[in-house]
Formats: structure tokens, C-alpha cells, sequence
């Protein structure tokens, strides 16, 4: 196997190891071009009479403000006149859209689904100027393959939804069309010959200061979900069909990386089946039958037992299984069955602990980017990963908003009605900019919204929709 063709198993490989990616998103930059976090050093001060007044007085001022905060926690008019928008556990911003125990009807996934809609809105989630997607919204001006490949199934399910119509200056023919005239005409890595790790959306050009840190030849593996994407949307729209086949076809050369697909074959990583399924779309001789051989190694793997439920003991956490169940077309029903013991795992870990959780990826209270193992790469259940490899953090998992929506969605069950009653007590208002990452027990709130979270909220009311 050529080194070049080794890339995609390099790539993956890291993915598992929890190296897919990490956006700092959540510091911006001072004027002098630090970020806010440098202005933690502390310079020694000699202080004078009048400077212990001024800072006595400073003190008081702060007291004073500390109690009124205080207050404001218990005192909604309050924390109003303050301006302060808290989010508390017990604050109960659940407007009645999904109650306890309640099933949910079309009606309601299509006003989640315009909710989540509300991310992709120019200048929100979109650039107004490029029609490019932002990872993170305006915290993070960029994206990767696999953000843009999440933007056009977006799109596709928000026209099947009837969130938007085919015509006008943003409607889904227009949004499509920029996003494939970006793909045919955007600036390519002139050493290598392949797409740069980021581009930055508004611009279209190469994002430097991420795709600086790239160690590979071309991220095989973002590619791979992106084509997952490509191919619904030559099937969505057909005339779009001999631009797509000219990106995938001639643009760079992709069928360099087969070989490391093919040895693929013995992997049981479920972010390998999503991303080997998008090759096996445009190559399907040659790689077809690979992740279908990766669902048969996920099914013969030894199985680990989580609060009464058996799972097997390969690297399992909500994203890719989701993206695979909604997204490639007709899902392997193996890995519908794992999704199905995944989710229960998640009732059972309830019925024993009392507290709720649903395990994916995403975005943290700081700049970590986390992975919640439902098994983790090390064979143990519910650990939470960042991306240094093999270290696991002891700290509250994140109530990942994706997750609860996909289980309600497939299962609609009492216990996923449950779980996303409790989740939308916590969340901000999503109508404006969408819906956030997620929640912890305590009722924080991960800062922001972003594109995938988004676009797979889209998904799951799709899918509700479809099946109901």
C-alpha cells in the first residue's frame, strides 16, 4: 500500500483516537491580537493610600454587584432589570413544544426542525456574502468537509421540510449552487493537489491558521462524510450530477486513497462505516462492499455489559451512529439494531443513576472539544475523551442536544420524550440562531450554536416526519 493511500487509515485512525478536530471557539481576540485567556498574568502593583481607597471602594462596588447577581438567580424581574440571562436547572424555559411523557406529532418536529433551520440563516450560521457555512456560527468564521457536507444535507432537508422553496435569492437551488460553484472553482493545496483542512467561509480561501496544523495529506476522512452528502444531492437534484462526478472525479485524485479503504475493511469503528460509505457511493466496485464488511467486524467484536444492556467493545459514541442511520440511504439494519442497544443503554443508565445523559461529540464550556464514549477506544463504558489520546476527563457529561433529538426521533418513546422535556428546560431560546450544543446537570449551557448540532436536528425531524 503507497503512503499516499495509507493517508485514510492515518486519518481515521486518529478520529478514533479523539484527534478529529478542535476549534478554539469560544475566546476572542483583543485588539492587540491576544486572546482574552493571556490576560490572566497579573503584574505586581506598589500601592500608595489613595490607590487602597480607590480600591476599597472598588471592592464595596463588587460586593454590592455580587449580591444583586446573587439575587438575580432568585428573581427573574430582577435578573431582567440587570440584563442578565442565567440559565439554572430549574429555570423552566420549555415553552410547551415537548412535555414529559407526551408523544410528539409532525406538527412539532417541524417547528423544531424551523428552529434548527434558524442556524442557517445568513449572517447567523451562513455567510451572506459567500453562502458558506461557519462551523460555529460568527464564533468560528470557517469550516471543514465534513461542516460543509452537513450544511448541504441541511439545506436538502430544509426544502423537503418546506422550511424554504426552491427559488429566491436564498432558497435551496441558490444555496446549493454556491456551495457546488465554491467546490469546483476554490483553492486547492498547490503541493499536494487536495483541498486545504479549512477554508475560511468568508472568503473561500484557505483558513492558514488551521489548516496550518493539518499533518496529513488530505483529510480522508472529513472528505468521506462529505461525499456521503454529494451523493444524496446528485440524487436530490440531478442536474447537479456532472458538476459533483467532476469534483470527485477530477478535481483531485481521490481514487489514490481505495487502497487504504479496502484494508478498511477489517475496521469496526462506526465513524469508519460512515465515512467508507461515502467512497462506496462513487466507488462502489471497487470499495462497495466495505462498510458492510466494517458493520459484520462491529457485530463479531466481544460485547461488554453497561448497567444490563450488552454493547460491543468497540468505540461507540452518538454521532456517527446517527449520521449513518439518517443520512446513507438504506442503513445497514445491523447498525440499526447497534442503535438501538445504544439508546437503551442510555434509558438504563438513567433507570440506575437518575440522571439523564446522551453521549456524542462536540464543543465543551471552554475550547476542548470532547468525545463522549458510550464505549470508550480503552473497552470501558461512559468515559469522556478529549482530543489527547487516551485521556479520559472526570467531569459531568454534557447533555448533547443532537443525541436527545435522534433517540426521539427513532424511538419516541417516554423516556426520550422525557429526556428532551428535561433538555429543553436548559437550553436558550433556539428560534434566533438554532439550537446550542448542549447542557450539563447543572443547567450550564455550552456557549453558541454550530452547524452540526444543527444540521442533525434537521435530520432527525426529517426522519420524524417521514416515519410518523
Amino acid at each position: 500500500m503507497t503512503l499516499l493511500a495509507s493517508t485514510i487509515k492515518t486519518v481515521l485512525n486518529k478520529r478514533i483516537l479523539l484527534t478529529r478536530r478542535s476549534i478554539s471557539a469560544n475566546f476572542k481576540a483583543s485588539p492587540n491580537g491576544d486572546s482574552e485567556k493571556n490576560f490572566s498574568r497579573r503584574k505586581r502593583l506598589s500601592l500608595g493610600g489613595k490607590t487602597k481607597g480607590v480600591l476599597t471602594f472598588a471592592i464595596v462596588v463588587a460586593l454590592l454587584i455580587s449580591f444583586l447577581v446573587s439575587a438575580s438567580y432568585q428573581s427573574p424581574q430582577l435578573s431582567r432589570w440587570l440584563g442578565i440571562d442565567f440559565v439554572q436547572p430549574t429555570q423552566d424555559r420549555n415553552t410547551g413544544l415537548i412535555l414529559a411523557g407526551q408523544p410528539v406529532n409532525s406538527s412539532v418536529w417541524l417547528k423544531v426542525a424551523a428552529d434548527a433551520w434558524a442556524y442557517f440563516q445568513p449572517g447567523v450560521g451562513v455567510d451572506a456574502k459567500t453562502g458558506l457555512p461557519y462551523a460555529s456560527g460568527t464564533n468560528f468564521e470557517a469550516f471543514t468537509e465534513w461542516d460543509l457536507g452537513t450544511y448541504i444535507q441541511a439545506v436538502i432537508d430544509a426544502q423537503k421540510l418546506g422550511l424554504i422553496s426552491t427559488e429566491g435569492p436564498w432558497g435551496s437551488s441558490v444555496r446549493l449552487q454556491k456551495v457546488v460553484d465554491f467546490l469546483e472553482n476554490r483553492p486547492l493545496n498547490a503541493s499536494t493537489g487536495y483541498p486545504f483542512w479549512f477554508y475560511d467561509a468568508t472568503n473561500g480561501q484557505d483558513c492558514h491558521s488551521m489548516s496550518d496544523k493539518a499533518t496529513e495529506v488530505v483529510d480522508g476522512a472529513d472528505m468521506g462524510r462529505l461525499f456521503v452528502a454529494l451523493n444524496n444531492l446528485r440524487v436530490y437534484n440531478a442536474s447537479l450530477a456532472p458538476s459533483i462526478d467532476y469534483i470527485v472525479y477530477n478535481q483531485s485524485n481521490y481514487a489514490a486513497l481505495l487502497p487504504g479503504i479496502e484494508e478498511g475493511a477489517a475496521s469496526d469503528s462506526v465513524y469508519a462505516y460512515l465515512i467508507y460509505s461515502g467512497y462506496a457511493c462513487f466507488w462502489s466496485q471497487q470499495v462497495g462492499n466495505v462498510p458492510n464488511d466494517v458493520v459484520a467486524n462491529i457485530a463479531e467484536a466481544q460485547n461488554i455489559k453497561t448497567y444490563g444492556i450488552s454493547l460491543p467493545d468497540v468505540p461507540i459514541t452518538c454521532d456517527p451512529l446517527l449520521f449513518s442511520v439518517f443520512e446513507p440511504g438504506n442503513c445497514n439494519p445491523q447498525l440499526s439494531s447497534l442503535m438501538k442497544q445504544v439508546y437503551l443503554a442510555h434509558e438504563a443508565y438513567y433507570d440506575a443513576t437518575g440522571k439523564y445523559v446522551a453521549f456524542c461529540e462536540g464543543n465543551s464550556f471552554t475550547s476542548q472539544y470532547l468525545y463522549e464514549w458510550v464505549v470508550a477506544p480503552n473497552g470501558q463504558a461512559w468515559k469522556i475523551g478529549s482530543t489527547v489520546p487516551n485521556k479520559y476527563l472526570n467531569m459531568d457529561p454534557i447533555l448533547y442536544t443532537k443525541a436527545a433529538f435522534g433517540f426521539l426521533a427513532l424511538y419516541n418513546s417516554t423516556f426520550s420524550q422525557n429526556l428532551v422535556a428535561y433538555m429543553l428546560k436548559m437550553l436558550p431560546d433556539p428560534s434566533a440562531r438554532g439550537f446550542c450544543d448542549g447542557a450539563d446537570s447543572s443547567g450550564r449551557c455550552t456557549p453558541g450554536t454550530g452547524c452540526d448540532t444543527n444540521g442533525l436536528i434537521l435530520d432527525t425531524a426529517l426522519y420524524a416526519v417521514d416515519n410518523s
